[in-house]
């Protein structure tokens, strides 16, 4: 995943529920509810969704490819 679809994910306007892989390969599947730096080299990002099958909150860390 790139930065650009990671914020078009979290800006749309209508946000639809998608499948994410965590930095250690475990894919997680809701709606993206926010983004946070991890660290300087803009690359590493903590993420926050919400699953769709329970409704609850769950936040992972995740690597951008670009």
């Amino acid at each position: 995943m790139t930065k650009w679809e990671l914020f078009k994910a979290l800006a749309a306007e209508h946000p639809l529920p998608r499948h994410y892989i965590d930095g250690a390969g475990a894919e997680h599947y809701g709606t993206l509810e926010s983004i946070e730096r991890k660290d300087g080299s803009g690359h590493s990002f903590n993420v926050r969704i919400l699953l769709d099958r329970e409704g609850k909150p769950e936040t992972f860390h995740i690597r951008t490819t670009d």
